[in-house]
């Protein structure tokens, strides 16, 4: 089984925080029009997303750091992203249907492609917006489960300064006009956001005492991230640095009972808090129930509820299952070649 730290659980709840806040204060005014200016405008959430990368290639490592066989790691992610994201995609394929959402409504074809969370690469639409970092995990995860199975993960490092010279190379390029890359180029091999997966397993590495290299492989990525970004990279970089303390044991302070709770729900509240907080932002439109508090209070509450939920009653339970079961095949395949 893979370590859990409470530290990383604590991060989730932040990054988590960081994405509904953007999405309540900023993005629903940009798609319909503020009724009433929310009690906070936090742009910087939008790069709650980045945080969770970094902490996507911190777990996905050290998992297959610890992984006996690639049809272990497959089960492992399976179990973990997809059964809370079958149910979100119902769920707010259904509030949709009969609430309406203008502009961010599918048909019920691209819902089912969702299902297969592929629909990036099939042209659908996202049953919601959110779903677009699945790809990029799963892209990740992808090319992990590659290096693993080529036995190349001991060349990390090698890879590593490689996979960021094609990174800071292309972002160059395309930023000069010298080329125009394909969209499925730049997401099949994470062009804009592999230099935080990289930093991800340069501080799993650096927590178990690897080599110089893994700290100047970090300023790269750094400043792959500046040039893309500018100056927001600088919270990046802040990024880095609690990453880094973390991975030297520095901030156990960070784990209160209260961010670990977000955390252990974060992705649940990730898959669902989007379309549905702004239906519900709609419907208190409708009743005029709006205030600057209400309008993101209201949502908050309602998305942390449903989170909690789904995280008891179909992540959990669902991630156990399928974990058991696929542990129990084993052991029984074991004593039969026995």
């Amino acid at each position: 089984m893979t370590q859990r730290y409470a530290e990383l659980d604590a991060l989730r709840g932040i990054a988590a925080i960081m994405v509904v806040l953007f999405h309540y204060s900023v993005k629903y005014g940009q798609i319909y029009g503020n009724p009433v200016e929310p009690m906070i405008s936090f742009e910087l959430g939008y790069y709650g997303v980045h945080l969770f990368f970094i902490i996507s290639g911190f777990v996905i490592f050290l998992t297959l750091d610890k992984t006996r066989h690639a049809a272990d790691f497959i089960v492992s992610r399976f179990s973990r992203l997809y059964p809370a994201y079958w149910f979100a995609v119902i769920l707010t394929f259904s509030v949709i249907y009969v609430f309406s959402l203008p502009g961010r409504e599918v048909g019920f074809r691209s819902a089912l492609i969702n299902l297969t969370m592929l629909q990036s690469w099939t042209g659908a639409e996202n049953v919601d917006g959110v779903y677009w970092s699945l790809a990029v995990e799963l892209s990740f995860y992808f090319i992990m489960l590659f290096l693993y199975i080529t036995k190349q993960l001991s060349k990390i490092n090698l890879i590593a300064i490689g996979w960021l010279i094609i990174i800071i190379g292309s972002r160059y390029l395309e930023g000069n006009n010298i080329i125009k890359l394909h969209w499925a180029a730049k997401l099949f091999f994470l062009l804009d956001y592999g230099n935080l997966f990289i930093a991800g397993i340069m501080f799993y590495k650096i927590m178990h005492g690897e080599e110089r290299i893994n700290y100047a492989i970090l300023l790269v990525a750094l400043i792959a991230e500046f040039y893309a970004q500018g100056k927001t990279a600088f919270l990046i970089a802040a990024y880095f640095i609690v990453f880094y303390l973390f991975a030297v044991d520095h901030i156990k302070i960070l784990a209160s009972k209260p961010l670990i709770w977000l955390g252990t729900i974060s992705y649940s509240l990730y898959l669902i808090h989007q379309n549905i907080g702004y239906v519900i932002i709609n419907e208190m439109r409708f009743f005029g129930i709006l205030n600057p508090v209400t309008i993101i209070i209201i949502p908050l509450l309602t998305s942390l509820l449903v989170a909690t939920l789904m995280q008891r009653y179909i992540e959990k339970p669902s991630l156990a299952f399928i974990r058991n079961t696929w542990k129990y095949s084993r052991l029984r395949d074991i004593t039969t070649r026995k």
